[in-house]
């Protein structure tokens, strides 16, 4: 597997750019605890020899106009209102990332989506379902607190494909077993509510799972 980018039309010319690299679990042991970057797609196609490379870098795609990005040591910080996606298309075989609450307002969506041809409608698509699964905080969803780390493992090779973690446990009776099709990292926050995205395992405060494949 490997990571296809989107084209620069489908990201803003004006926004930041962090310097974010994707990360991956090397296997699907629950032992594993040492991230490798992947190589490119066509690097992999040549042979599973080849040595690792950096992806390039992830960035923020798709977001709303009232989203403010910052980058930082720490990650992605993320305020103001709205939702954004990740201009990286996960589609690895095994992939992690974590959001910090710096700060919580009234919402916080974490999970994945589709892409969608219209940044306004990432909002809707991120909790529907259909074209995006995501935990949230708020009278439906988790009790999520300011200094929580939700993490989000994706597996496309795995059943079930997408787990969530809240401060390092599973997060159960969100877990989705099939997610068809191409999905990017994606977040919604509003009323005051402070994000940290990050991708990179120097960034992370809990240690990355293994992602246990199931048979019913």
């Amino acid at each position: 597997g490997g990571v296809k980018t989107v084209e620069p039309t489908h990201i803003s010319h004006n926004e930041l750019t962090p310097d974010i690299a994707l990360f991956t679990i090397p296997s699907l042991n629950l032992d594993a605890v040492h991230p490798q970057m992947l190589s490119p797609k066509k690097q992999a196609e040549e042979t599973d020899q080849q040595p690792l490379s950096q992806l390039p870098k992830v960035k923020v795609g798709k977001r709303a106009a009232t989203l403010k990005v910052k980058t930082t040591e720490n990650g992605i910080h993320l305020t103001g209102s709205g939702a954004a996606l990740a201009n990286t298309m996960v589609e690895q075989d095994a992939a992690y990332w974590e959001v910090r609450i710096a700060k919580l307002g009234e919402k916080a969506e974490i999970g994945v989506a589709y892409e969608r041809p219209k940044k306004e409608d990432l909002a809707d698509a991120l909790h529907d379902g259909q074209q995006g699964w995501c935990v949230s905080s708020g009278p439906a969803g988790k009790p999520f607190e300011e200094g929580d780390v939700i993490g989000v493992a994706f597996g496309q090779g795995d059943i079930p494909n997408l787990r969530f973690f809240l401060n390092g446990q599973a997060i159960d009776e969100a877990t989705v077993k099939h997610v068809r099709g191409e999905v990017y990292p994606a977040v919604f926050l509003d009323g005051g509510t402070e994000l940290k995205w990050g991708f990179e395992p120097e960034q992370f405060a809990q240690p990355i799972p293994g992602l246990r494949s199931e048979t019913t």
